[in-house]
């Protein structure tokens, strides 16, 4: 294999900007195309009540065909994206996006929507896009240095929580306008076809765009001929993390807060439904609005959150802080709002917890990025993303479970309190708090060899 080590290229913050730029574009088209399609299979697919259970089926299916390529592809994403184009990666996927797009445009247009096709679309799409982030993060430290990685990560973090923020009145607004402006003859069909098809122009925008851009390739290429091991590059990327204990105990910190924090969305909607009910209807309000006005508070949280990492840009040195510091604040803000019997509370709960969540992520991949060399960082950050994000489907089910038994206020609080030890743990730990010491990462991983 031919190695080599570029750092950051002249230029590219400004490559970096355009980059963003149009992908944001992208990700906020699909955030609406998803909210829309959601309100397609409610109100027209499975509008009957008699067809509840087959909504509920939907929805469930729609849910586990989105996450679990996540886990189940990563390694395979990060060795193509140590070992090919980062570019050609993102064109690739971005193509592929803008087919499943189309043809689903196609089939609602017609009013041929055939399920088991949709959800053929939905495994493409999400595969798409595991590819896709794989390439992208590793690109960051292809372009930057590394005082404006925590910069980058947090714009990204903006960009994410403001198009779930404005994604529900985009969908509504692309969908009724038409409709009111002719009068009455487009539909909610039109109107989902019309959000789908301005997705698929949104990835056709990203690709172009990527054409014109020169985003330097990965220092590691196959020898011609050479087939690539998927499984020897995911036992690379744990031996690298495995190595280096400090690392190890950050990704198993990471991953048990996880397990208490991630399921943050179905928190609301239980705490909403069985624990705030009382304070909701009290305050003259019903349950959507309720529910509706917490979901709102944590996605302006953590849009204000990345905003404010992206114009700090975070800290340079000693970045562990601004990683564990977050994590313990939204550790606290998980055991208030399962203590919390007040809709006020809860809320001012969520909105701290969404002002930490892009401060403690920008940093934990700025930490990453600085201490895993370039030409390793796909297969090292798909071991990361497998692990770290492994805890988060095993803790909703456990969730629900133990909600069908007991209230989920105390649920809630007990998952926050074991999150709020792990964290205070790491802050005590002398070899976490060691993440950023490259020298001593290297003498571990020498020692190890």
């Amino acid at each position: 294999m031919t190695m080599d080590t570029p750092v950051a290229v002249p230029g590219g913050w400004r490559t970096f900007l355009t980059l963003w730029a149009s992908q944001s574009l992208s990700l906020l088209a699909t955030n609406v195309a998803w909210f829309a399609i959601t309100i397609y299979f409610t109100t027209v697919v499975y509008a009957a009540d008699s067809q509840r259970a087959q909504l509920a089926l939907m929805v469930g299916a729609l849910g586990l065909l989105t996450s679990l390529p996540q886990i189940v592809l990563a390694p395979f994403a990060g060795s193509f994206t140590d070992r090919y184009s980062r570019r050609a990666i993102m064109l690739s996927c971005d193509a592929l996006s803008a087919v499943v797009s189309l043809l689903i445009t196609l089939m609602i247009w017609s009013g041929s929507l055939n399920v088991p096709l949709l959800l053929l679309g939905v495994v493409l799409g999400r595969v798409a896009a595991v590819f896709h982030e794989s390439a992208f993060e590793a690109s960051y430290a292809m372009l930057l240095p590394d005082h404006q990685l925590a910069r980058a990560s947090g714009m990204m973090q903006t960009t994410y929580s403001a198009g779930a923020i404005a994604a529900p009145a985009l969908a509504a607004l692309i969908i009724a306008l038409p409709q009111h402006l002719s009068g009455g003859l487009w539909n909610l069909t039109n109107g989902t076809a019309l959000v789908m098809a301005l997705d698929t122009l949104s990835f056709v925008v990203a690709a172009l765009v990527l054409l014109m851009l020169v985003i330097p390739s990965p220092q590691e290429r196959p020898e011609p001929g050479a087939k690539t091991d998927f499984w020897a590059d995911f036992k690379l990327g744990w031996h690298y993390v495995g190595c280096r204990r400090p690392l190890l105990l950050l990704l198993l910190t990471l991953t048990a807060v996880n397990f208490a924090t991630a399921g943050v969305n179905l928190y609301e909607t239980l705490l909403a439904r069985f624990t705030l009910d009382a304070d909701i209807v009290q305050r003259g309000m019903s349950f959507e609005t309720g529910y509706a006005l917490m979901t709102t508070v944590t996605g302006v949280g953590t849009l204000l959150g990345g905003l404010i990492i992206s114009t700090w840009g975070g800290l340079k040195r000693r970045r562990i802080y601004g990683l564990l510091g977050p994590l313990l604040i939204q550790a606290l803000a998980v055991m208030v709002m399962g203590l919390s019997r007040s809709l006020p509370l809860t809320c001012a709960a969520l909105l701290i917890f969404g002002l930490a969540f892009p401060v403690a992520g920008a940093h934990s991949a700025a930490i990453w990025m600085s201490q895993v060399p370039r030409e390793f960082q796909g297969r090292v950050f798909s071991v990361r993303m497998v692990v770290g994000r492994s805890s988060i489907p095993i803790s909703m089910v456990m969730f629900s479970l133990l909600s069908a038994r007991f209230a989920p206020g105390p649920v809630v609080a007990v998952l926050g309190a074991g999150a709020v030890v792990v964290t205070l743990w790491a802050l005590l730990s002398p070899q976490v708090r060691r993440v950023e010491d490259k020298a001593h990462l290297d003498e571990l991983a020498a020692r190890v060899s």
